[in-house]
């Protein structure tokens, strides 16, 4: 009980989680990226990761002006897919910025992870696993 009552006073507010958000996250280097929540499931977060990249954390960005680049951009590049967990996540230290609706191909990247997902051990990678 009083864990729970120091934590509502003392821990910082995770916030909400939601599809289409878009969140400042911290990265290794101690700069700040966009994220763009794809999906939400048992597994954790799955997100966009965009190549632009701020000093300090951003109060606001245009959606039209993050890309995830290429592997072959010299400033670096971003990630179309990238699972993790909630806590993976919430460690980022996450801000909402605000919300845009997925694009149809922006989940692609989640619907072949949830297809790998489901393959059994050493099971054929050409041969779709039963019930695709």
């Amino acid at each position: 009980m009083l864990a729970a009552s120091l934590c509502l006073c003392g821990c910082p507010r995770r916030p909400d989680v939601a599809v289409g958000g878009l969140y400042s996250v911290a990265d290794e280097e101690g700069a700040y990226k966009v994220a763009k929540v794809l999906a939400l499931d048992e597994d954790g977060v799955h997100i966009r990761l965009y190549k632009n990249k701020w000093p300090r954390r951003p109060k606001d960005v245009a959606p039209d002006t993050l890309t995830l680049g290429s592997v072959y951009d010299p400033d670096g590049y971003g990630i179309g897919h990238l699972a993790m967990t909630k806590e993976e996540f919430y460690r980022k230290d996450p801000v909402f910025l605000g919300h845009e609706d997925l694009k149809p191909d922006e989940r692609d990247g989640y619907e072949a992870w949830k297809r790998w997902k489901k393959r059994k051990f050493g099971a054929n990678p050409m041969v779709p696993a039963s019930g695709l």
